[in-house]
């Protein structure tokens, strides 16, 4: 196994002689077998190697064994070691972040403050096959693009994975072949994470019931999905470059003739490429945002795209226009004094149209399809099923509970009231507000689930396309 992570190191231009490698150890399998194969490594490349280990403050006792375990380890060694203790379940909190966000977060700073100190041009993270696969699947499964499922890059700037060519299985028989001991994180047996569950339930299955190398022919799908994805990529940027204009107030103008003239897979590039401009980053940016930006080429002049990060695209004569709002850059999150102020934490999720959109938090399901109008139509009667005029629609649609600003029009001649005063006219306690599901276009609200909906997208005689929405619940 040695020969085969040099070779694919070589293969990947991941070593060169004379190396000063960052190595975060926890002291786990995959980690105890990047730091053994790395030591057997030195003499012949004349590499320098700097340790670090997190303590993330969860798993009390045992956290301090494995910090102890990874001391002996370097000490035996003789490699410098560095420990960084950190409360990660707090820091989450206190982020807004998961704690395995947190915990990722805590852990490349400090190897990126290791490759500082010691003047290391390298960081070797112990990512192996499983690990690929398992990132593959968690993309697929968020609505990830191309790129999702490319999985992890065996080399990415300054960071090296040199595990990616073998199993999970391969490392454990390869520590027990070399009587090599390493520690076991409790936390990786749970199933509290999604990771975990993809870990446990899924692969482990598709391994036994499907094809026990699953796994590998998974790593040679992202291998070759990486391949087509730098291949696109450098067509987007050539794209990009002839399509996108930006301003010196930092908003983004996409040329609408000229991205109508680009195949889809180059727009849903150049799309994507403009949100990481915006947000410098993709976390929470779905294929459904692409697309719904994408579909801003055909819609009317006016329309505004309501997106993560505080991100807003509107539709011009010649241009679409993408821009941050400063003040609703975090406006995809629960604001902290609401959530200290209330034990439910509200929800927002973009409403696919047409199609179908799982709502977790309330068990439901949101099924919408576009129809044209006819006369003489029968109307849905239906508390949960709802016809409105399409061409109505300023934003895109979100399923979410309630927000500062919300109003809904209560008759035909264009007067609004303000949600909280609808709420109290229609006596609906207050402890129960801010569970109530609403359908929202920006600010207005076009329909309180089991309620109400807004006299502005009634159809009408000059309705020209029909959005029906219908809400049901999920049955377990």
């Amino acid at each position: 196994m040695l020969r085969t992570i040099e070779n694919y190191m070589k293969e990947n231009n991941m070593i060169t002689e004379g190396d000063r490698i960052v190595l975060g150890v926890s002291g786990g399998a995959d980690s105890v077998c990047l730091f053994h194969v790395l030591l057997q490594l030195m003499p012949s490349y004349d590499l320098s190697l700097y340790v670090v280990h997190v303590n993330h403050g969860i798993r009390g006792e045992e956290a301090e064994e494995d910090e102890a375990f990874v001391k002996r380890l370097c000490e035996t060694a003789q490699i410098p070691y560095k420990v960084v203790k950190a409360d990660i379940p707090a820091m989450a909190t206190r982020e807004g972040l998961t704690e395995e966000e947190a915990g990722r977060k805590v852990r490349y700073d400090a190897f990126y403050q290791c490759l500082k100190e010691n003047k290391c041009n390298k960081i070797a993270i112990a990512h192996n096959k499983n690990d690929n696969a398992e990132t593959m699947l968690f993309h697929l499964f968020r609505g990830s693009g191309v790129k999702g499922l490319t999985g992890i890059s065996p080399k990415r700037d300054v960071i090296i994975r040199p595990l990616l060519c073998v199993t999970r299985q391969e490392i454990e028989q390869y520590l027990k072949g070399n009587n090599l001991k390493f520690r076991t994180d409790r936390t990786n047996l749970t199933e509290d994470y999604s990771r975990n569950k993809i870990r446990h339930r899924i692969l482990t299955y598709a391994q036994k019931e499907i094809n026990e190398k699953a796994v590998e022919h998974m790593a040679n799908a992202a291998n070759q999905l990486r391949i087509l994805e730098e291949y696109v990529d450098k067509n987007v940027d050539l794209a990009y470059d002839r399509t996108v204009i930006i301003t010196s107030d930092q908003k983004i103008l996409i040329q609408v003739e000229k991205l109508l003239q680009e195949e889809l897979i180059i727009q849903q590039g150049i799309v994507r490429k403009i949100f990481y401009h915006l947000a410098n980053q993709l976390k929470d940016i779905e294929s459904v945002h692409i697309d719904l930006v994408i579909g801003l080429l055909t819609k009317e002049v006016g329309k505004i795209l309501h997106l993560p990060y505080g991100i807003r695209a509107e539709k011009g004569y010649e241009h679409i226009t993408m821009w941050v709002q400063e003040n609703l850059r975090e406006d995809h999150k629960i604001e902290k004094e609401s959530i200290e102020q209330h034990s439910f934490i509200g929800f927002e999720h973009v409403v696919k149209i047409p199609g179908e959109t799982y709502i977790p938090e309330i068990n439901q399901r949101i099924y919408t399809k576009i129809k044209k109008y006819e006369k003489n139509l029968n109307i849905p009667k239906d508390g949960y099923t709802k016809w409105m005029d399409y061409d109505k629609i300023n934003n895109t649609v979100i399923l979410r509970t309630r927000k500062s600003g919300d109003y809904i029009q209560i008759d035909s001649k264009g007067n609004k009231k303000k949600l909280k005063s609808f709420f109290i006219d229609e006596k609906i306690p207050r402890k129960e507000r801010d569970l109530v599901p609403l359908l929202a276009d920006g600010d207005h609200i076009m329909w309180v689930i089991g309620n109400r909906m807004s006299e502005a997208y009634k159809i009408s005689e000059e309705t020209k396309a029909i959005l029906e929405i219908s809400v049901m619940e999920e049955m377990i």
